[in-house]
């Protein structure tokens, strides 16, 4: 293991002398960005991810009797859009910026390559989490929304959730996702055996966690708002995510400051046109 990792600080002590070499490097970062960006991001779960062809738009079909919830412009804002019968779902950019200073690589304190991509995983994973979250929660506060929030008083408990997925089956649309933080999922870990069937507690018992519940997969992060659980139906008819550059790694030196820098950065667009797809919990705790 040293070895290889004498290797890798030689390899990249070389490249990183010249501006070719810091490209290399720089492209050396998209494939393991990737993979990793799609293997932890939770947003990306409830929308279906589209890539969109080279001159395509990202325009689709939504009831005229329902509002489409969509990223604006710049990623700025949340746009509603009530009437047309098709609904464009503006793209916006993505990015992260990352640094380090000579000295710090200089002394070897973390691996250039290594630390550059947690970096800009982190940045950019919470950043469309973020934004998904922000155009459910403008979806479930529409008035006119036909599911409207439901809500709960002390612990999250069985008959509302279960109520949760019975306003989205109605529609004969499938729960395929519950999104929820650490301390609302906590009071499933409560449930008793009258709720929970016996090859779920068998799970519980031995792992401590539930990745499914009546079907629907469970996914627990820090960015979902704590007292706030989101029922979500299958991506497909719930929204969608047309991306029309994936991750592009760039080199982005600042030599005045003597800082070697990676610039990541990804054109997306987000938006969700059906609220029948949605049922949001507000959890309320004395």
């Amino acid at each position: 293991m040293a070895v290889n990792n004498q290797v890798k600080n030689e390899i990249i002590s070389k490249y990183i002398k010249t501006a070719a070499g810091r490209q290399k490097l720089a492209a050396s970062m998209i494939q393991p960005l990737r993979r990793r960006r799609d293997y932890t991001s939770i947003g990306r779960k409830a929308f279906f991810v589209e890539q969109l062809p080279d001159g395509a738009l990202p325009i689709y079909d939504k009831d005229p009797n329902i509002t489409a919830y969509v990223v604006g412009e710049e990623g700025m804002n949340i746009v509603a859009v009530a009437k047309p019968k098709r609904v464009l779902f503006p793209l916006f950019e993505i990015a992260s910026n990352s640094e380090i200073q000579l000295t710090e690589l200089k002394q070897r304190r973390f691996d250039l390559v290594e630390r550059s991509v947690d970096l800009a995983k982190a940045e950019i994973q919470a950043e469309e989490d973020r934004k998904v979250f922000a155009v459910m929660d403008a979806l479930s506060a529409d008035p006119t929304n036909p599911n409207p929030a439901i809500p709960v008083t002390g612990n999250l408990t069985s008959n509302a959730l279960a109520d949760a997925f019975a306003n989205i089956e109605r529609t004969d649309i499938r729960v395929a996702n519950v999104f929820l933080n650490a301390k609302d999922y906590a009071d499933l870990r409560k449930w008793d055996r009258d709720t929970l069937d016996i090859e779920t507690q068998a799970v519980l018992l031995k792992t401590g966690l539930m990745a499914t519940l009546w079907g629907a997969k469970l996914i627990v992060s820090r960015i979902v708002p704590e007292g706030k659980v989101y029922v979500c139906g299958e991506p497909e008819f719930f929204g969608r995510i047309p991306v029309r550059t994936e991750l592009t790694v760039l080199s982005a030196d600042d030599p005045k400051l003597r800082r070697i820098g990676f610039s990541i950065f990804e054109q997306i667009g987000i938006g969700a046109y059906n609220p029948f797809a949605l049922q949001v919990l507000d959890i309320s705790r004395v």
